[in-house]
């Protein structure tokens, strides 16, 4: 069951990230510019971050062995469609597909974790469960990059066999029952997960999370690619990815710590290092200081989202599928809207004003981390 949860985690962002190196192929392929391609991500990212709204829900009402292969079925069949796309409308198509049968996936596998591991023990599983979503970011274009070489439809093709096979797996988990079978049943403890300050804060606080993340990507990459600096895409695709591999790295720290310090010191210390990663990008050395920025963003976002995500599948024992749901589509919605909110920052004062505007946002997580302490 937990190579069931891990790999169902692992896959989602694997394949939402495998495209990115494919640009080059898939723009001769299709005859279309990078703005179009870029559509292949905003396709994905959007139902898988609006369908996490009803994912773990409907575990609570149906089941989780139920909904998990249903996510791969229907992952399994954008994946198949992807590779055999006519055209780039296809393709998009085939991307929205995917992005809802993987949002089916993560918050299932959330409640999964919490419904088979013994307390005491959660912390470390949460710490895979981060590793899982950080192998998947980090190796997605690597394995996209290799197979494109050969033959871009390959790295589909792979995919979709991946999500047959890992059906074989779902099929067998044992998690928490059905409890109505029914979409009211789903509905209803969305709702109730919503309404629970914890869960709500933990949520909030995963959206400041990944909106510095990928306000950081996006921004200081830009920022490098230009004068003074004009670095090389090849160095800052290096530099981008130094953030993944402190993650991966993180994960197991981060599962102990949660389990022998605590859901909240361990969340703590991940705020401290996002902290510390700000200051430094806020410095006008700060590119030089780029290693060590993305190295402690890494660490300090694996080290805050693995305590968060155990205390959000303890918060509601009988629907901890709804709680996976609310925090999952709360923080992934800072995925999709960080570069939007930070784009006049960056417009205005560069960086810096990215890192200022950042810091204000670390705050305003410090005191909901309070509030969560008080509430625990």
């Amino acid at each position: 069951m937990l190579l069931a949860a891990y790999a169902c985690v692992f896959i989602g962002p694997f394949g939402g990230n495998m495209i990115i190196s494919m640009f080059p192929v898939l723009e001769h392929w299709f005859n279309v510019d990078v703005a179009i391609m870029s559509l292949t991500i905003t396709f994905f990212m959007i139902p898988y971050s609006v369908t996490h709204i009803f994912g773990g829900s409907l575990s609570d009402a149906y089941g989780r062995s139920r909904v998990m292969s249903l996510g791969l079925a229907i992952y399994g069949l954008g994946s198949f469609i992807a590779a055999f796309s006519p055209t780039i409308e296809v393709l998009l198509i085939s991307r929205v597909i995917q992005g809802v049968g993987g949002a089916m996936l993560a918050p299932t596998a959330m409640a999964l974790l919490g419904d088979m591991i013994h307390p005491k023990d959660l912390g470390k599983a949460m710490g895979g469960y981060s590793m899982a979503v950080t192998a998947g970011i980090a190796t997605g274009p690597l394995i996209g990059g290799v197979l494109a070489s050969i033959n871009w439809t390959y790295a589909f093709i792979l995919l979709g066999a991946l999500s047959l096979a890992l059906m074989t797996l779902t099929m067998k988990v044992r998690g928490k029952k059905s409890s109505g079978r029914n979409l009211k049943t789903a509905w209803i403890g969305f709702l109730k997960a919503l309404r629970n300050l914890v869960i709500f804060l933990a949520g909030i606080i995963g959206f400041i999370t990944f909106v510095i993340r990928i306000g950081i990507y996006t921004y200081a990459a830009d920022a490098l690619g230009k004068p003074p600096y004009q670095l090389s895409t090849d160095y800052i695709g290096f530099l981008l990815s130094l953030a993944g591999f402190a993650g991966l790295a993180a994960g197991l720290l981060a599962g102990y710590l949660t389990d022998r310090l605590g859901r909240i010191p361990t969340a703590f210390i991940g705020t401290c290092f996002l902290f510390l990663t700000l200051i430094m990008l806020a410095l006008p050395i700060w590119p030089s200081l780029m290693p060590f920025i993305m190295l402690s963003l890494g660490f300090g976002g694996t080290m805050l989202f693995t305590p968060l995500g155990t205390i959000t599948v303890e918060r509601l024992p009988q629907a901890r599928g709804a709680a996976a749901s609310v925090y999952g589509f709360l923080r992934f919605a800072g995925y999709a809207l960080g570069p939007i909110i930070l784009l006049a920052p960056y417009t205005l004062f560069g960086v810096e004003g990215v890192a200022l505007s950042c810091i204000v946002l670390i705050v305003v997580s410090l005191l909901a981390l309070l509030i969560i302490r008080r509430n625990l």
